[in-house]
């Protein structure tokens, strides 16, 4: 199984399990980037290095491992999403960007993975809620699964 994870779930990670209390899950997360089930397109990376913050310290030492370069086949999806949902990037905090909201490229890299040349099974991590033109509405339209973190870390059979 790959998870595609968005930046709501990094910052939920960031705000409500600190890494100076939650050491462990912390190399959970290392673990699980380093053997590569847990990735994210650059835009996912590129939201959170706006943040310049300690949770973009911490996935700046990983960046090479769990981040996806895009390739023709993400770019085309990405746009074929936006074109059929134009709403999921004019969702809540997406309005004064000058960058490609993540949401589309997010759902992109997980039909990269459902569908490619590979076949995995994929999920999505994110804290957006099942609202229409939401990640989870969108993507379970291609057949993708999103769960939250903490359910995440229930399938990872990770115990604190």
């Amino acid at each position: 199984m790959i998870y595609i994870i968005d930046s709501s779930s990094f910052i939920c990670l960031s705000e409500k399990y600190p890494e100076s209390v939650f050491e462990t899950l912390y190399r959970n997360f290392n673990n699980a980037i380093n053997i590569g089930i847990l990735k994210a397109p650059n835009q996912v990376f590129n939201e959170i290095k706006k943040q310049n913050d300690s949770l973009y310290k911490w996935l700046k030492n990983y960046k090479n491992k769990f981040v996806i370069n895009m390739d023709e086949y993400i770019i085309n999806t990405a746009f074929n999403i936006i074109y059929k949902f134009p709403q999921l990037t004019k969702n809540e905090g997406l309005e004064n960007t000058d960058d490609d909201p993540a949401d589309p490229y997010v759902i992109a890299t997980a039909i990269r993975f459902n569908e490619g040349i590979n076949r995995e099974p994929v999920k999505i991590i994110t804290e957006e809620g099942f609202k229409k033109n939401h990640i989870p509405d969108i993507a379970r339209k291609y057949g993708i699964i999103s769960i939250k973190v903490l359910e995440f870390f229930t399938e990872m059979k990770w115990k604190f």
